[in-house]
């Protein structure tokens, strides 16, 4: 029925400049998350703390307001191992590993984020009118 009342609506060149639309809007959103993941930013406090590689395998243990928190990169991927705290949230997240990924334990006040090579700091957080 769509189908029908699209093609009854609309020209042969209103449906290819439909179509071109469509897959335009696509690669667009697509795009971001198509980078490789190469870098882990790591935050205590809301205050950067380290930035490391996703490209070899490491692993460092940080005080966070509960006690310790291990972060475990093995590859490509991280994970938040909380020892303390009540829900263990960072710890159910599991492995990340694309760009935009981020695990937190907020009772440690630790999260971390993974980023792709190319990304860049945005210069607003917010925009109000």
């Amino acid at each position: 029925m769509f189908f029908s009342l699209l093609r009854n609506a609309t020209t042969p060149l209103d449906r290819l400049v439909l179509l071109v639309s469509i897959s335009i809007i696509g690669m667009w959103i697509v795009r971001p998350w198509s980078e490789p993941a190469s870098k882990l930013e790591v935050f205590l406090n809301n205050q950067p703390v380290a930035s490391l590689s996703l490209l070899s395998d490491s692993e460092i243990t940080l005080d966070g307001r509960l006690g310790a928190v291990r972060i475990e990169i093995r590859d490509q991927e991280a994970r938040l191992q909380e020892f303390k705290s009540p829900r263990l949230i960072g710890t159910r997240t599991g492995w990340i590993s694309r760009p935009g990924q981020v695990a937190a334990c907020v009772p440690c006040g630790i999260f971390i984020r993974v980023r792709s090579g190319i990304y860049q700091e945005p210069k607003y957080d917010a925009v109000a009118y």
